[in-house]
């Protein structure tokens, strides 16, 4: 990467034609240092803080003769260029086209088929029947009964959510495009454009805790869980104070149509379980062998993470569908990416 205080680019050879131009995600450029066209960093797929680590910056059709880009290097320029203001809270502009780099790297991929067990019900998943699987896999329970959890209706909607928490709640909202988190949205705000026939700009809510909410009263998490969670079994209930001890119990996700995450690994060495109430989830999972975990450290270190698919990296990266109804358990550590194919409302929660 190079920076020149003497012009400013003005034309990213990338953008749509439609691009938001205005918006502050497009003020990062990067220069290439070999042929010296400028791009803007979201073009290319890198957010801001990637690019700030960007030493050389080689641009796609100068990456097969001269390498890849190198980081650890000085920091980036920024357009003089004036942007106006956006209030992220109502924003529902048109997605860049850069979005579709998702949905083109999933589906140009060939992922490893559905190889884990499936259980009718819940009945069999006890703590003696964990503790004696031969395997460390994920599962999926096609049918909650068994399971001794208690959920909210199937048809419940987000406005529905929204009135049980409150129209007022904070809750974090994911911009898909650039995987980052936008502030200042309300759950009002999030019903509004979950009902919305605009959603040129693909956003997600993946981690709306409910724990001692209206809408978690009507929670109870899997038996299982309550079972072996270590928290739940071996946390002094003395130290047990607010925000001193790990208490991420349930969460509620409202994802719409073509909302995506990429890979990651569950905090604090957590499984996590997640029950589909409406819509689908697609799971990308990677086993968490020391080669994949190597392999997976060097990626969200690279620059080139946000313009690569992570399951281009390894053998083996099983794709799993959970319809409405069913349960999928996830393994400590496992990597993971979800793909939303229809509007999709989830409970689901951490457990050591």
């Amino acid at each position: 990467m190079s920076s020149s205080d003497s012009e400013d680019p003005q034309e990213c050879p990338l953008c749509a034609e439609d691009a938001p131009i205005e918006l502050p995600a497009y003020e990062t450029w990067l220069q290439c240092d070999v042929c010296e066209e400028w791009y803007h960093g979201i073009c290319v797929g890198l957010l801001a803080t990637e690019c700030e680590r960007i030493d050389k910056f080689h641009c796609k059709k100068c990456v097969e003769k001269h390498g890849p880009s190198s980081y650890k290097g000085p920091e980036l320029r920024r357009s003089s260029r004036q942007h106006s203001s956006v209030d992220y809270t109502m924003l529902n502009e048109g997605q860049p086209a850069t979005f579709n780099q998702y949905l083109l790297r999933l589906d140009g991929h060939e992922f490893m088929d559905d190889e884990f067990e499936h259980l009718d019900d819940g009945h069999e998943v006890t703590v003696e029947w964990l503790r004696s699987r031969d395997t460390n896999d994920p599962f999926v329970v096609e049918s909650a009964q068994g399971l001794g959890m208690e959920m909210p209706e199937s048809k419940i909607t987000v406005a529905e959510i929204a009135d049980i928490m409150g129209r007022e709640t904070s809750v974090s909202v994911m911009d898909v495009l650039t995987q980052e988190e936008l502030s200042d949205w309300t759950l009002g705000s999030w019903a509004q454009y979950f009902g919305s026939t605009d959603r040129r700009r693909i956003l997600n809510v993946i981690s709306l805790e409910v724990t001692d909410t209206p809408l978690g009263d009507k929670i109870r998490r899997p038996r299982v869980v309550d079972e072996v969670d270590l928290v739940e079994r071996y946390w002094p209930a003395a130290k047990r104070k607010p925000n001193k001890y790990p208490r991420v119990k349930t969460y509620c996700l409202m994802s719409v149509e073509n909302a995506y995450t990429d890979f990651h690994v569950d905090f604090s060495a957590t499984w996590v379980y997640y029950h589909v109430l409406s819509g689908e989830k697609v799971f990308y999972l990677v086993p968490p062998t020391p080669s994949n975990m190597r392999k997976f450290e060097s990626w969200s270190k690279s620059p080139e993470q946000a313009v690569s698919l992570f399951a281009e990296s390894v053998r083996q990266c099983f794709k799993v569908h959970v319809a409405a109804g069913q349960t999928l358990f996830i393994p400590a550590g496992w990597i993971h990416a979800v793909f939303t194919p229809a509007d999709t409302i989830v409970i689901g929660g951490n457990f050591l």
